[in-house]
């Protein structure tokens, strides 16, 4: 197969264009950004959303990097390829695919240079997403031409339509200071506004009648934009007012704010945060995201010393299905009303095995239970579970409607720890993120939760993650699983199966997971909650074990 591109001619600070070979003519400074991801088109995918987003350094050092990678790291130059070398399965794959090609000449244009024609309302809209440190870039394709320099604090933006319809423009670029001293359009004076809806950065907003040419000519003055940050304690600003705030994820409490300063206390939970202030500076309002992380501190935990002396207690779990049905039925809902790539009904496989299943057998677990109805992991912890293999021996909870999305558990008593046997299904859409809780509740209103996150410890039933450190890792430690086939309690394994298009790790039989989760000893519990938070993901829970004081 062979795909071409037509010829786009492109220049700016630093590379010039020549038959689609990009050389850097100029030293850079290395770019961090990075994603996850082997996948070329879904990189250049991710550059646009973040052009789309306002984030256009984020947006061009991805888009930059990855075909750097791909044009030169690659097998051959210039190529388009369709996977990295860097996945550590199939390696590279593909030479000049239509998708990353595609979305290289859409990010290219649409991201980079932010044409984006719509001439069903009879505008063309244009938001270039260039690097700061630009000071001139040009781009030509069949439908327009665009040219941007800047000189000190004049900028000239050149545009020359060749559409078939007759299109008034929107043109929207970022604040380069808080002032303009003048705006000529062809020649002559005009008026434009900001745009108080921008994130990221302030952005002027100039709107132009249809003409056959636009020749734009922006003269800056004032101070430079401010771009706060968190610093010790809050946010201050010197040359911007804080307005307002906005906290959608809730992660400041005890706000206080002034014109110039905005500080509370951050909660204490590791993850990555934002919340919004609302800028004004100059002639321009915007709101500014704050990004804050706060970093998992590794507790020391002691683990609990488990002798023929301890006092274990088994948690009456009410099932509502057998683990074997996971992938024995059909996922309809919630779903999407139109055409996309979702999951296939049965709740695993992709858009290109949408026919893939698992093998989910827990013939070894019932056998290994036995007339006690009982398992030990290999530290010791029973687990409840029937051996009738008619019987239920799974609380499952989800987001479709085959299950609902909590449950929960009434406790009493004291305990120090408790242990979960959990099993369900998860994604990749699903990576990264919580994809369900389980939540303590003691009897005075306080709660302990632990989140379940693919791939830190919420693990798929019919697979082991692949961890090696360098294509993927989990940042975890490895948990103990159940293989439900043989009944062995195992943190290894050294022979796998396969799904076809799928998985090279699959686990015949499938796998449950021990997790371990330390409790308030000096508190009365109440009660267990198990939540399903993501979509398309289906949690399970076999067996909880009290440690009693």
């Amino acid at each position: 197969m062979q795909t071409a591109l037509p010829h786009i001619p492109v220049q700016a600070n630093g590379w010039q264009e020549n038959n689609l070979q990009l050389v850097a003519t100029t030293n850079w400074q290395p770019y961090t950004w990075s994603i996850n991801n082997v996948a070329l088109a879904e990189n250049l995918h991710t550059a646009l959303a973040y052009w789309q987003g306002n984030r256009a350094e984020e947006g061009f050092g991805l888009f930059r990097s990855s075909l750097l990678e791909s044009m030169y790291l690659g097998a051959s130059p210039g190529n388009f390829q369709q996977l990295s070398f860097y996945d550590a399965v199939r390696g590279e794959l593909y030479r000049d695919f239509a998708d990353p090609i595609g979305m290289a000449a859409r990010a290219l244009v649409e991201g980079l240079f932010g044409v984006q024609p719509d001439a069903l309302n009879g505008k063309l809209r244009i938001q270039p997403g260039l690097p700061s440190a630009w000071n001139h870039a040009s781009l030509e394709v069949p439908d327009v031409k665009f040219q941007f320099r800047r000189q000190g604090n004049v900028e000239t933006y050149s545009i020359q339509p060749s559409f078939a319809a007759a299109l008034q423009l929107e043109l929207t670029i970022p604040a380069l200071k808080d002032d303009w001293e003048s705006i000529l359009l062809n020649g002559k004076t005009i008026t434009a506004k900001s745009n108080t809806d921008a994130v990221g950065r302030p952005q002027l907003v100039i709107t132009a009648p249809v003409a056959k040419s636009w020749n734009i000519v922006i003269r800056w003055k004032g101070r430079n934009i401010e771009s706060p940050t968190w610093g010790r304690g809050g946010v201050t600003t010197v040359n911007a007012d804080i307005l307002k705030s906005y906290d959608p994820q809730q992660v400041i409490v005890s706000q206080k704010q002034t014109k110039r300063s905005f500080t509370g206390d951050k909660i204490s939970v590791a993850g990555q945060y934002t919340f919004f202030l609302q800028m004004q500076q100059g002639r321009f309002s915007w709101w500014q995201p704050i990004n804050f992380e706060n970093k998992r501190i590794a507790i020391a935990v002691s683990k609990p010393n488990i002798s023929d002396r301890s006092v274990f207690e088994q948690v009456e779990v009410p099932f509502n299905d057998k683990v074997t049905q996971i992938f024995s039925q059909r996922y309809l809902a919630p779903r999407p009303a139109v055409p996309t790539l979702q999951l296939p009904t049965q709740g695993i496989g992709n858009w290109c095995y949408p026919n893939a299943t698992a093998n989910i057998d827990d013939s070894g677990l019932r056998q290994s239970a036995g007339a006690r109805n009982e398992v030990k992991s290999s530290l010791g912890i029973p687990f409840r579970t029937p051996a009738d293999t008619l019987r239920n021996n799974i609380l499952f909870t989800s987001m479709w409607e085959n299950y609902p999305s909590q449950a929960s558990i009434a406790l009493k008593g004291k305990a120090s720890h408790i242990w979960f046997l959990m099993a369900g299904s998860t994604n990749a859409m699903q990576s990264r993120l919580t994809n369900g809780q389980v939540t303590v509740e003691y009897a005075d209103g306080s709660k302990d939760t632990l989140a379940l996150k693919n791939p830190e410890n919420w693990w798929p039933i019919e697979q082991d993650y692949m961890n090696d450190d360098y294509a993927f890792t989990t940042g975890a430690p490895l948990p103990e699983r159940l293989h439900l086939k043989t009944g062995e309690f195992t943190t290894s394994k050294t022979k796998y199966d396969t799904i076809k298009g799928f998985s090279n790790r699959s686990i015949d039989g499938g796998a449950a997971t021990v997790l371990d989760m330390p409790l308030q000893s000096g508190k009365e519990l109440h009660s267990i909650t198990l939540h399903t938070l993501a979509n398309d993901v289906v949690i399970g829970l076999m067996a909880a074990t009290l440690l009693r004081n």
